[in-house]
Order: C-alpha cells, then structure tokens, then sequence
C-alpha cells in the first residue's frame, strides 16, 4: 500500500465528498447530520448528570432537579427521533448512492474501448475498481464509519475540552504541600493531555500495520475473487446446465471454488491472527489511560479543587476525549486505506480512451463505399500479424462474400472496419473519407454486423430487435415479417412484449437456435444501416439451411452495401465478389464463376461443399 501525505489524504478525500455529494446530495447531508447529532448525544447526558449530582449535594430544592431531569429527557428524545428518522433517510438515500457511482462502472464499461476492455489488465482493473465502490472501498461504509467518525470525533473533543476548562481553575486554599500546589496547578492538566496522546500514538502505529497488512491481503486476493466470481456465476447459470451435466463437471467446479476459496481462508486466518496482537498492544494503552484520569480527577476531588458532579463530569469528558482521539487516528489510517482502494476506483473511471474520432457528422447512409488501404494488424502482446497488407474496395451498395477457413482472419477485419479495433499498419476509408475523420455518432450508426456468437439478452423481443425501449411497435412487426418470425411471435403470450430467456424477473420464453438467429438478423435490419454485415451468425446450421438464410437476407438487403462472411459457401453465387482469405492476407478474388474455374482454394473449398448445396 502506497504512502500518502496529509495534503494528498485531505485532497482526495474532498474529492470523494464531492462525487458522493453529485451521487446522492440526500445522503451528503444525512450523514453529516448524523455525525453532528452523535457527537452531542453523550454530553447532554453528562451535563445534566453533573448539574443533578452537585443539585443534590447543595441541597437545592427537588423541582429544580427534577426541571433538570425532564429537560435532560426531553431533549435526548428529541434527539434520538431526529437521529431515527435521518437513519430512515439514510437508508433511502444509501440506494440512490450505490446505484449512482455503480452505474458510473457500467457506463465506463460499455462506453470504453473495446480493445481495452478485451485486454487482461483492464478486467483486473474492473475488479479492483467494483472493489474499490462496492467492496472493501464501499464509499457509504468510508462515509458512516470513517469521515461520520471523524467529524464526530472531533466534535467531541471540542465538547470535551470546553467541559474540562475547569480544571484550568485555581482555587484558593489555605494549605500548601507540594501535591495541592500541582493539583491546584492549571498545568497539571498536561498530566491528562500526555494520557490522551499516548495511546493516540500507539492506535497510530497499530492501525498502520493493521491497514498496511489489509490492503497487501486484498490486493493479493484481487485474482481470486475474480476466478470465485466466474465459477459462481457458472454454477449458477442454467445455460452451461447442460454440459455441466452431461460431462459431470460439477466435481472439477466445485474443487476450483474450493481451492481459491481455502486460499483466500489461509490469507485471512493469518491476518485475524497478526491484528489480534496488535490490538491487545491498543487494550492495554487505553486502560493505563484510564487509570491516570480516575487517579488525577479524584484526587482532585478529595482535596476539595472540583466538586463531586465534576467528578462525574470530567471523568466521562475524559473517557469520551480519549476514544475520540484514538478514533480519530483509527478513522485517519481508514481514510488512508479507503483512498487506496478508492484509488482504483477513480482510475478505471479516469482510463481514457484511445480512439480518436473527427468532427465529420453527417454522411449519405445509401450511398457507401469503404476501402481497405495497406492494412495489416496484430492483436496487443501478439508478435505474429493476423492481417497483412489488406488491400480491397468495396462499392456502394455492392454484395462482398468474404471466406476463408476458419482462423483466417475474416472476423478480425469486420472488427477493424467497425472500429472495434485500430489496424496497426494503414487505414480504412468510407467513402475515400478516413474512417476516424467522422465523428463518434456516424461511426456507431454505419453499420449493421451480426456476428457468430451474436448476444441476445433476457428482454422483450421488441427490446432486442430496437435495441432500446422506446422502439417502433410496427417497425418491429414489419422487420419479424421480413424475417420470417412474426407467425411464431404473434403465438407467445405477449407478442413483441414478450420476455426471452429465463434470466428476468419474469418468465421468460425459450426459443431456438434458428429462432436467436432470426431475432439477431432482425435486430441488424431494424438499426437500418448503410452498411450490413453477417459474420457467420448461422454457423451451428446445416450448409443448406445456411445457404438459404443468407439467400433471404442478400434479398432484404438488396439496396446496401453488404458483407457475407462464411468458411463455408453459402452466400459466395449471389455475391457481386468474392475474397479469400488465408493467413490473414487476400490470396483470391473475383466472382464465383471465375474462382471455381480458378483451381485455387476457392475451387478446393467449393468443391468440397458443393454437395451440401445440391437441391437433393
């Protein structure tokens, strides 16, 4: 764990109070209210303790004391109702903060590059930053257990030291041994003072260690956490039900979580153990404390310098100074500890994006054309090029089939083109426009791709094909009707609203492989998009049933610029244009014809799938 001065303690805790203050300005002023009131909560009671203990001792008449008593009640009551309802309060306002800074981690996600978040130090990123909002940097528990502590700490010590002025008092008294002359002394209240500081300074070295030994034990769990999590959300996703079943996974499951969970116990154990010691170093400053005050303030009392009620007073006034102090060097390690793990927090949120996008904001979606120019490109940490030399124009609203076997390369250059990734060597134009020259909105909005391991998500049907939730009913009806799903839609219980999938709130419909398929190719076609690319989504069918799928959609896309990705053939002999690819480089193209008669891969490929396609 990193050493942070005062200065940089003070600055990023400001820093935390104004994003929790943007999060949820109802729990800002809760908590701060709460501090406030707990901090004075002791000292009524001590007050008026002392005001009804010398009251009887004087023998004032019982009405004053018992006006003593009923105030003392009253305004405790009053207090304890307000501190009731603000911890209601807290409670309400503690969901709209949680809710707030974790939507600030989805939203980085989501919006982050893709590239990055493809890369294995950003997902250990992301889990120290869920670490660092929701785990052991929990911003409401640095809020109600450290900042509220500390605010209320020294609120007390301000209560206290304003009580105990009264041992700065000098009484005259007729006798004069030295032991009265220090007693009677007002800086004989540094015998106090020296009592405090001490087992401050022992909490100090205490929760250093303490916090120092936390965090390197969490940090070293980061991984395993990560693993736990996985295996958890397997084991509890029917979706991998089946294999797990039919391989009899459970037990190899079972003893990952194991393993990761009994070495994360080992970690642990071993550290209850280290802080155990360094907490009975903590116990034993705080009662030497202790017994110093009871020795210092009775004495006091015996030689007649402070009444009985003061006893009482100064006493508690002590007692409380005491904790608050030890409190506050406590909560002061904490707020280092929390701004560490708050540290990981505030980078992933800071981790900026590479991409770079223009000010071009309008382009004619019918009208497209791209080019790929001297593109080459190898994935980060990877020696070996996926792509090489990629040289290829496509017309507007021409139909390309690329194919390649499987490893080629062909996904990657959809993932270059959709900006998911940067090529490393050269540029794409749309066009004769550099890609990057348009602005963020008209890259996002040029194309359509289905991809082979397309997603759909336990939402209404209507909600995966629109993409969002205020989509157009009746463009969702035409766009299933084009695809060939509206009969088996319009027989669910709810048609478009329809909830797919057993992972919502409410049961959810199964549907079929050729079904996802057909509700993914109708999500492409109601973005609408200039540019429509099917990136082998119809993989897990059968040649023929491919065959005829990319058949329809070549139809539904007739005005568009089109892409057919397949390592079979089923979309090459309505293509405008075939490319192959191998090794990441183009080594053929032309129409089908031409390749079939070319005798290279293509005639290899074509003829060993042409059976598939025969009208047997």
């Amino acid at each position: 764990m990193k050493n942070i001065s005062l200065k940089e303690n003070i600055s990023k805790t400001i820093h935390v109070l104004k994003v929790i203050k943007m999060a949820s300005k109802g729990y800002f002023y809760v908590f701060i209210l709460q501090a406030v009131i707990s901090s004075i909560l002791p000292y009524i009671s001590i007050f008026f303790s002392y005001l009804i203990i010398d009251g009887i001792v004087d023998g004032i008449p019982g009405s004053e004391i018992m006006g003593y008593a009923y105030l003392m009640i009253a305004i405790n009551l009053f207090l304890g109702i307000t501190n009731n309802l603000l911890n209601y309060y807290n409670k309400v306002y503690s969901v709209e903060l949680q809710y707030n800074l974790d939507s600030k981690i989805a939203s980085k996600t989501f919006n982050i590059d893709y590239s990055l978040l493809e890369d294995n130090e950003t997902m250990k990123l992301i889990q120290m930053a869920e670490e660092g909002c929701s785990g052991n940097g929990d911003p409401k528990q640095y809020c109600e257990d450290v900042l509220s502590k500390l605010l209320s700490s020294v609120l007390s010590i301000f209560y206290g030291g304003f009580l105990l002025s009264g041992l700065l008092v000098v009484k005259e008294i007729e006798e004069s041994s030295f032991l009265l002359k220090v007693l009677n002394n007002p800086f004989s209240v540094l015998i106090i003072v020296v009592a405090l500081f001490i087992p401050a300074l022992v909490s100090k070295y205490v929760m250093k260690k303490n916090n120092e030994k936390s965090y390197e034990i969490m940090m070293t769990n980061i991984e395993g956490n990560r693993q736990f999590s996985y295996f958890y959300q397997i084991c509890s996703n029917y979706k991998y039900g089946k294999d797990i079943r039919l391989y009899h996974l459970q037990k190899m499951f079972i003893s990952k979580l194991k393993t990761v969970r009994e070495n994360a116990d080992e970690l642990w154990r071993d550290f209850s153990v280290f802080r155990s010691k360094l907490m009975s170093v903590s116990i034993f400053g705080n009662k030497l404390l202790s017994l110093v005050s009871y020795i210092f303030v009775g004495m006091k009392a015996m030689y007649g310098l402070i009444s009985v009620g003061n006893v009482v007073a100064y006493v508690a006034a002590i007692t409380i100074i005491s904790q608050a102090i030890t409190l506050i060097v406590e909560r002061y390690s904490k707020v280092h500890l929390f701004n560490n793990y708050l540290d990981n927090y505030f980078k992933y949120l800071n981790l900026e994006s590479t991409k770079e996008y223009g000010e071009i904001s309008e382009i004619d979606i019918n009208n497209l054309s791209i080019e790929f120019k001297d593109v080459s490109f190898r994935y980060p940490n990877v020696e070996e090029y996926t792509l090489k030399n990629i040289n290829l124009k496509i017309d507007a609203g021409q139909k390309l089939a690329i194919v390649g076997m499987n490893g080629a390369g062909k996904t990657t250059l959809v993932k270059l083109l959709c900006r998911l990734f940067e090529p490393t060597e050269g540029e794409i134009l749309v066009n004769n426009i550099p890609l990057k020259s348009y602005s963020k909105e008209v890259c996002e909005n040029l194309f359509s791709v289905v991809f082979q391991d397309f997603k759909l998500f336990s939402y209404s049907i209507k909600d995966n094909v629109s993409s969002g939730l205020n989509g157009d009913a009746n463009k969702v009806h035409e766009t299933l009707s084009k695809t060939g799903l509206s009969e088996r839609v319009d027989k669910m219980p709810k048609s478009i609203d329809t909830i797919i999938y057993q992972r919502s709130k409410e049961n959810g419909v199964e549907i079929s492989g050729g079904e996802a398929q057909k509700l993914a190719i109708s999500r492409a076609l109601y973005k609408d998009s200039g540019i429509v690319i099917l990136d082998e989504p119809t993989a897990a069918l059968d040649p023929k049933a491919e065959a005829d799928i990319y058949e329809k959609f070549n139809t539904l896309v007739y005005n568009k610029t089109a892409l057919f990705i397949s390592h079979r053939m089923s979309s090459c002999k309505f293509c405008d244009e075939v490319i192959v690819i191998d090794k990441g480089e183009i080594i053929e193209k032309g129409h089908h014809d031409l390749l079939v008669n070319a005798k290279g891969l293509y005639n290899k490929m074509w003829t060993a799938q042409a059976k598939y396609y025969s009208e047997a």
